[in-house]
C-alpha cells in the first residue's frame, strides 16, 4: 500500500485515508489508494509542490508553504493553497522580479536552499523579495545582464569606447547598460525583427545564432537543406516558400 511521506497518504479513520496533497479522502483499500496515487491529478499536485515551495512535514502530516511561511490547514490542499491570494501574489511578485534577470529560484522552491542564484553575477541571494529587488536594480547586475544579452541580440563593440553597434537595426547605441537594455526591450525595429524572425524559423530548422553572435557573419543556416541563406526576413521567407532547397 502506497502511504506516507512520498505519497501524502495518511490515516484518517478506521475505514478511510486522506491524501494531504490533493485534499481528498480515499477508502482504506490498497486498490483505491493505488488508483489515486497513480492518477494524473495526484502526480500534477506533487509537481506543483516542487515548483511552488510546498513540502510535506511527515512528523505532523502537514503541508508547509515556504514562500508564505505557514503550515496549511488540515482541510487545505495543494491546489486550494495555490489559488489563495497570499501565495499567488508572492509568486506573481517573484516572477515579475526575476523575468529576464537570469535568476534561478528552482532550488529554493524545491526546498534545497534558502537562497536564489543569480547566473550572471555568479552569486547567491537570500530569498526575500526586497533583497532580490535590490540586487536586480544594482548597476553591476544590470551591466552583467546587458553583457549576457549582447550575443543573442546582434550587438557588438565598436572602435569607440562609448558606443555599441546593433547589427539588427544597423545603428549605434550608447555603451551603457541602461541604453543597451532600453534598445533590446523597447526599440520597435529591434523587437519586431527578432519576433518576426523567431516566428519564421522556429519550426523550420533554420538557425540565426551565428549571425547574431558574429559581427562579420551575413547568413542564416538551414539545417534541413544544409545551405546558407542571407539573414534577412525576405530571403528566409522566400527559402521557406520555395519548399526549401535540396
Amino acid at each position: 500500500m502506497k502511504t506516507g511521506l512520498l505519497y501524502g497518504i495518511v490515516a484518517n479513520s478506521k475505514t478511510r485515508m486522506r491524501c494531504v496533497f490533493c485534499g481528498v479522502y480515499i477508502p482504506k483499500a490498497t486498490k483505491c489508494i493505488e488508483e489515486h496515487t497513480n492518477g494524473t491529478k495526484h502526480k500534477e499536485n506533487i509537481e506543483q509542490m516542487a515548483e511552488n515551495g510546498i513540502s510535506f512535514n511527515h512528523y505532523d502530516d502537514q503541508l508547509y508553504c515556504k514562500p508564505c511561511n505557514i503550515n496549511l490547514g488540515e482541510e487545505e490542499s495543494v491546489p486550494s493553497h495555490l489559488e489563495c491570494d497570499t501565495h499567488a501574489n508572492w509568486m506573481a511578485a517573484m516572477d515579475d522580479l526575476i523575468e529576464g534577470e537570469f535568476i534561478n529560484v528552482d532550488a529554493y522552491l524545491a526546498g534545497e536552499s534558502e537562497d536564489v542564484y543569480c547566473e550572471v553575477c555568479n552569486c547567491k541571494i537570500t530569498c526575500v523579495l526586497s533583497n532580490i529587488e535590490e540586487h536586480v536594480n544594482d548597476i553591476l547586475h544590470r551591466s552583467n545582464v546587458a553583457e549576457k544579452l549582447k550575443p543573442s541580440n546582434g550587438i557588438f563593440p565598436t572602435e569607440k569606447d562609448d558606443e555599441l553597434w546593433c547589427k539588427v537595426c544597423n545603428q549605434p547605441i550608447e555603451n551603457t547598460a541602461r541604453s543597451l537594455l532600453s534598445h533590446i526591450d523597447d526599440n520597435f525595429v529591434h523587437v519586431m525583427w527578432l519576433m518576426e524572425m523567431q516566428d519564421l524559423i522556429e519550426t523550420h530548422e533554420i538557425s540565426v545564432q551565428d549571425y547574431l553572435k558574429c559581427k562579420e557573419e551575413k547568413n542564416a543556416y538551414c539545417n534541413r537543406c544544409q545551405v546558407e541563406i542571407p539573414c534577412n526576413i525576405q530571403s528566409i521567407k522566400d527559402h521557406i516558400a520555395n519548399g526549401f532547397m535540396t
